[in-house]
């Protein structure tokens, strides 16, 4: 009777949400998608297509109770989303360069240029390696070039190239950020570096289909419009301005992406809804002020409706010279939603039109669901549209009832709230993947939103529109002085005291829960909707207790890093690997990095020193665990008797009695990066190998 009485309630509780179920369609697939990716191997290809057909089959017999349907109405779709990521990895499958090779000539058609700080970077479709047969060749390859040779690189040109190549790199830390995974589903095979300047050689266009034409004709005008806008702008607002422009972010100066980072601005350099939707309603009243000024046309022709397909337009250019990333993706959706909806005059701003946008996008890239621009971009729209849907009745009648500085104080006010909303919505996000968040990120914000909305903007919209006519310059000079503004915000919010807060590296996983327990609290009206801040809680407490490793070593033993004590962590060189070593920091939650000792001294109370032959590191001091760190093979014989652990940069071929055990050369090479912490009992051990699993986009296992 009990159990009757508990499935009543719950029926009753989803017969009164009934309206919202559909929004968990998308939260649904989300769940499949994830799954899949953090399978550690990959599963039967036709697993996920399967399992849907057969949870599908009783979601659609009648039930007496609703939640016996919604549960495998849920399963069916939970499986879909497998069957999506499945899908796409087999459409993305090709070869993957297995080793380092080169110098080699590598000729191809350049589908893509991306500005950098340093020279450019370019993707080469079609590719011809020597050596390389047509199976074991890429699809595409992609080259860092210093020099151009004198050849500017255009896109639908062929080249050839001198290059060094090899697999798309692996994380530099086990958990991290898999390039080679975001690389794979790019298309990309093989990554490297040039050696020798560009050489033309005759054009291939001829072989490429209609659609490789279409796209690299976009890429040749993002590329020609960039270099237009750097051109006219001095540093650094010339690269701030692509970035807003035509989304190449990589001619943004390090310092000052870093500091708009820190300020807590770096959203508005990932062009998405913001930008969008400005762009879309500034030239949607643009173009209907226009008509209406038009006497005949305003009293006979549905402006609105032509206004909104002239903005429609607009808004589909900007995403295609953007360089359609997913915010942009998912905020040119919604915004062609809500001008569809605007030119037959109805509300369209819903839940509903987020999660439209977020199957549609899930559909065509799941495998962004497990990247942070994904996340966080949806995590931020969904609880802005859940709060203002709340405030929805109220705020037209507030701003109906002021004048023009009750309205400016209800604007700025509008920019707190979304402001507000959206870090509550991110924070934990941000945390996971970056391991910081901007203390002052609101009051940045509420100076440096406006200045981008009202002068930034508009000035840079003109200039797109002037880049035919050479007249860009007229529009990004005033919108140059906007970006200044907006860096003075940057940097004046980042040099307050206690500006940021570092956290070490939590685990990926921990933004599901997060987000199975937002969309809880925005999906749901009934007062159940508060039980999602339970996981939300969860998830930040896991996040305050992560501990990070005590040890971090490269897989070829070129890097090593040792945490001294919360504000300190010691490097075995300052000089090589300086990305892998500002990723490490990040992971250890920001502490300084200092120098290994030299010879015959020691740190931190003697929990570091070294020697000619290496280093024995004790994390508790005097009287706790030793480590002992080799550069050779010559003080085995000492350190195998008292250390209890033994980290070897070079292959121990020989019986080695340390209590917890040895990692040598040998191990770094299989395993990849280790990461390691140190217990009173023993070691937890963590790599990139294990940690990624057998996948399409991780090369062949290494013989054991």
């Amino acid at each position: 009777m009990a159990v009757a009485a508990d499935t009543s309630d719950l029926d009753t509780l989803l017969g009164e949400e009934r309206e919202r179920w559909i929004l968990w369609i998308p939260v649904a697939l989300l769940l499949g998608i994830s799954l899949y990716f953090w399978l550690p191997d990959e599963p039967w290809p036709w697993s996920g297509p399967v399992l849907a057909a057969l949870l599908a089959v009783p979601a659609l017999l009648p039930h007496r109770h609703a939640p016996v349907r919604v549960f495998w109405a849920a399963g069916a779709l939970m499986f879909a989303g497998v069957s999506l990521a499945q899908f796409e990895t087999w459409r993305a499958d090709g070869p993957l360069l297995e080793g380092e090779t080169g110098p080699r000539p590598v000729e191809g058609t350049i589908a893509a240029v991306d500005v950098r700080d340093r020279g450019v970077r370019i993707v080469l479709d079609d590719p011809a390696i020597p050596r390389l047969g047509g199976d074991e060749t890429p699809k595409r390859v992609r080259i860092s070039v210093r020099t151009h040779g004198g050849i500017d690189p255009v896109p639908g040109d062929r080249v050839r190239i001198l290059a060094i190549l090899g697999p798309p790199p692996p994380p530099t830390y086990p958990g991290g950020f898999d390039f080679a995974r975001e690389a794979f589903f790019d298309g990309i095979g093989a990554t490297g570096y040039a050696v020798g300047p560009l050489e033309s050689v005759r054009t291939g266009g001829n072989a490429m289909t209609l659609t490789d034409r279409i796209f690299v004709s976009i890429e040749a005008l993002r590329a020609e419009a960039t270099e237009r806008i750097l051109g006219a702008l001095p540093d650094p607002a010339n690269g701030v301005a692509a970035a807003l422009l035509t989304g190449q972010r990589g001619a943004v100066d390090a310092n000052v992406l870093e500091t708009i980072r820190a300020a807590g601005l770096a959203h508005l350099l990932a062009i998405s809804g913001l930008h969008l939707g400005l762009v879309a309603a500034i030239l949607f009243f643009t173009a209907r002020a226009a008509l209406a000024a038009i006497e005949p046309v305003a009293l006979r022709a549905p402006i609105k409706t032509w206004a909104a397909g002239f903005a429609l337009a607009g808004a589909g250019f900007y995403l295609l010279i953007s360089g359609m990333t997913v915010p942009t993706q998912r905020a040119f959706l919604m915004t062609a939603i809500v001008l569809l909806a605007v030119s037959v005059g109805r509300q369209a701003i819903s839940l509903r039109l987020v999660a439209l946008a977020a199957v549609v996008v899930m559909a065509l890239s799941p495998h962004a669901v497990v990247g942070a621009s994904f996340q966080l971009s949806f995590a931020a729209v969904v609880a802005l549209v859940a709060v203002y849907e709340a405030l929805r009745d109220r705020w037209p009648r507030w701003r109906v009832s002021q004048g023009p500085f009750g309205r400016l104080v209800l604007y700025f006010g509008g920019v707190g709230i979304t402001t507000l909303v959206a870090s509550l919505a991110t924070t934990p996000l941000v945390l996971i993947h970056f391991g910081r968040v901007a203390t002052y990120g609101l009051l940045a914000n509420l100076l440096a939103v406006p200045i981008t909305a009202f002068w930034v903007m508009p000035w840079g919209l003109l200039a797109l529109v002037l880049i035919p006519f050479g007249l860009e310059s007229l529009a990004l000079a005033p919108m140059g002085w906007g970006i200044d503004a907006v860096l003075a915000v940057a940097g004046t919010t980042t040099a307050l005291p206690g500006s940021r807060l570092a956290v070490p590296a939590a685990p990926a996983w921990l933004a599901l829960p997060f987000g199975l327990g937002l969309a809880w609290l925005c999906i749901w009206r009934r007062r159940w909707r508060l039980l999602g801040l339970l996981p939300v809680a969860a998830c930040l407490a896991a996040i305050a207790t992560v501990r990070p490793p005590d040890i971090l070593i490269t897989e070829d033993a070129g890097l090593v890093a040792v945490r001294l004590d919360d504000r300190r962590t010691a490097f075995s060189s300052l000089r090589r690997g300086r990305f892998v070593r500002e990723t490490w920091l990040a992971v250890l939650g920001r502490p300084a990095a200092v120098a290994w000792p030299v010879s015959g001294e020691t740190l931190a109370d003697d929990r570091l020193g070294c020697d000619s032959l290496g280093c024995l590191y004790r994390p508790d001091g005097m009287g706790g665990p030793v480590i002992a760190i080799e550069n050779g093979v010559a003080a085995l014989d000492d350190d195998c008797g008292v250390a209890d652990l033994v980290i070897s940069a070079v292959p121990i071929r020989r019986t080695c009695p340390a209590a917890w055990g040895v990692i040598d050369r040998f191990d770094l090479w299989r395993g990849g990066t280790h990461a390691i912490w140190i217990e009173d009992d023993g070691v937890t051990v963590s790599t990139v190998t294990s940690a990624r699993g057998g996948r399409p986009w991780t090369p062949a296992a290494k013989d054991q």
